[in-house]
């Protein structure tokens, strides 16, 4: 079955001036990653002398499932993995977790479909690779947005032969067929090509030379410590539960249901310009119990806001 070709950009999910437009894309989305994560992940890639391999995995997950979580409504990223390690950094950042079936990554992301309209029986439902140290939660939210148009859609990586994100709408049969030229096959299939201007969203790694290149857009801060031997400690996620508009002070809720309070100074410092309850966000914590003492937003620059 041929299926059409949709290019360019995507610039109604990105405004030009670096403010991010907190848009929903319609129809509602759940998003499904597969994460390998073990010893047995990402064994094309070579890391630098005193880097494990198993490590380096982990923190490329980390990065992508952080701006994934960041990009999505809350309980809507659903995490299919069989590592340990994984499935506990999903439910740190407040991701579902999915146990892997086995049989390889097919079966993983039909379990993982398969899990997302248990949760929300008309939802559309997204397939992302969970490889993407570099991406963003804006350039997620537009692809998403470009997708939307299209009964079922698919993003090529930057190589134009691998898949990064497969889509299908409400009622639409999504049958993964990922592997060595998958886009093609999703193409064939009938899922529309969207060749995106979406450069950290078709950046995966799986090589040497794909991870040079993620490194030169920008990696996030768990790949870029694990490359430079620093070491990585994940941060805290919560969701906002007050703000006030007047002095930029709030409080914002862990994961675990203690509240934590943030002073109007912390949000100023944020470079962020307006809070809504419900909303994910990204903290430091002062000490165990509080109060905040960074806060911030995974994928938003120190030159971008947020309105």
């Amino acid at each position: 079955m041929a299926s059409s070709r949709v290019e360019g950009s995507v610039s109604s999910g990105l405004a030009s001036t670096g403010t991010i437009a907190l848009m929903t894309a319609s129809p509602p989305w759940q998003l499904v990653v597969p994460v390998k994560g073990g010893p047995a992940a990402k064994t094309r890639l070579h890391p630098p002398a005193g880097v494990d391999r198993a490590e380096l995995a982990l923190a490329l997950a980390t990065d992508c499932l952080t701006a994934c979580v960041a990009g999505m409504p809350h309980g809507r990223v659903h995490v299919v993995t069989a590592d340990a390690r994984v499935a506990q950094l999903a439910t740190t950042l407040g991701a579902r977790v999915v146990a892997d079936p086995g049989g390889g990554l097919d079966a993983a992301v039909l379990a993982g479909r398969d899990a997302a309209l248990a949760a929300d029986p008309g939802a559309a439902v997204a397939v992302l690779l969970g490889d993407l140290p570099s991406l963003r939660a804006e350039e997620l939210r537009a692809a998403l947005q470009a997708a939307s148009a299209h009964p079922r859609a698919v993003v090529p990586d930057a190589d134009g032969t691998g898949t990064v994100l497969l889509t299908a709408g409400p009622g639409a049969v999504m049958t993964p067929a990922f592997g060595q030229g998958s886009a093609a096959r999703h193409e064939a299939g009938g899922h529309t090509r969207l060749e995106l201007d979406l450069p950290r969203l078709r950046r995966d790694v799986d090589d040497d030379a794909a991870l040079r290149a993620a490194r030169a857009l920008g990696v996030g801060a768990a790949t870029e410590a694990v490359l430079s031997g620093r070491g990585y400690a994940a941060a805290m996620q919560a969701s906002v539960h007050t703000f006030d508009e007047e002095d930029g002070s709030g409080s914002a809720l862990l994961d675990d249901g203690r509240e934590v309070t943030f002073s109007g100074e912390v949000f100023a410092a944020s470079a962020l310009r307006h809070l809504r309850p419900g909303q994910r966000v990204s903290i430091d914590l002062a000490g165990a119990a509080g109060p905040v003492s960074r806060l911030w937003i995974v994928g938003i620059g120190d030159d971008q806001t947020i309105g």
